[in-house]
């Protein structure tokens, strides 16, 4: 778990290490990994280069940008890493929500609360963690969230995940067939295959037109005649149970 602490407080960062390690005793098949920082620009520059955390502990009244102005700065990168605010006032409780904050913290931070609330990041980090589905690329082994696809393409012998935040992520030359390649995404009931070439992430598609379902962004994604009532069917009975939906 690669954790990241944002506070101006120095003296702060000493306490966070001592109650992290005191929580790492009782998580003894868990690694953790503490980096430090003491303003929010200092936090949102190392991630653009750097990548982003798992976990964010970010103290709420710091000088120039605050913290709740650095989740949400997170969060319009589309980064889900969980945050965990630490403040001395409860007045920005309710702001906090707008960042989906998993919880929030009072200072002083007491190792009781410090720990409960790891306990619930853990958990949550293990739920988010069945929802991700591993991609072999040249280079390296990645970990896309399924909720971030919007769709997979084939591209020749290879797949290419198309992602919420208009970046694609191409994985190595598959043998077999596509449908096989894409098995891990089939397993998701939002996942459909539309024609021979493509799997669409359904929570994604905002319309349907006799041609192309469009994604939100507009990307287009091609559907043959044949099995246009078929797709619009799937895709309307999906939203149906989920939210709206809009047939042209």
């Amino acid at each position: 778990m690669r954790i990241a602490l944002c506070d101006d407080e120095i003296s702060f960062h000493e306490t966070a290490a001592a109650l992290l390690k005191q929580y790492r005793q009782t998580r003894p098949s868990d690694t953790f990994t503490l980096t430090l920082f003491s303003s929010g620009q200092e936090l949102l520059d190392y991630t653009l280069e750097h990548g982003a955390f798992d976990i964010y502990l970010l103290d709420v009244l710091m000088p120039g940008q605050n913290g709740i102005e650095t989740g949400a700065a997170l969060r319009g990168r589309n980064d889900r890493g969980i945050i965990i605010y630490l403040t001395f006032s409860p007045d920005f409780a309710v702001e906090s929500y707008s960042t989906e904050a998993l919880h929030y913290l009072l200072k002083p931070v007491e190792q009781g609360q410090f720990f409960a609330a790891m306990d619930k990041a853990m958990a949550y980090f293990s739920k988010i963690q069945t929802e991700n589905i591993s991609v072999k690329t040249t280079n390296a082994l990645r970990i896309l969230p399924v909720s971030d696809i919007l769709y997979a393409e084939r591209v020749e012998r290879c797949v290419c995940y198309y992602l919420s935040d208009n970046t694609a992520v191409t994985g190595i030359t598959f043998n077999g067939t596509f449908q096989n390649a894409v098995a891990p995404l089939l397993c998701f009931d939002s996942m459909l295959p539309v024609g021979a070439s493509f799997v669409v992430n359904l929570s994604h598609v905002s319309e349907i037109t006799k041609s192309a379902l469009i994604m939100r962004g507009g990307r287009l994604v091609p559907v043959p005649r044949r099995i246009y009532e078929d797709v619009k069917a799937k895709w309307m009975d999906y939203w149906f149970r989920q939210g709206e939906c809009h047939v042209i």
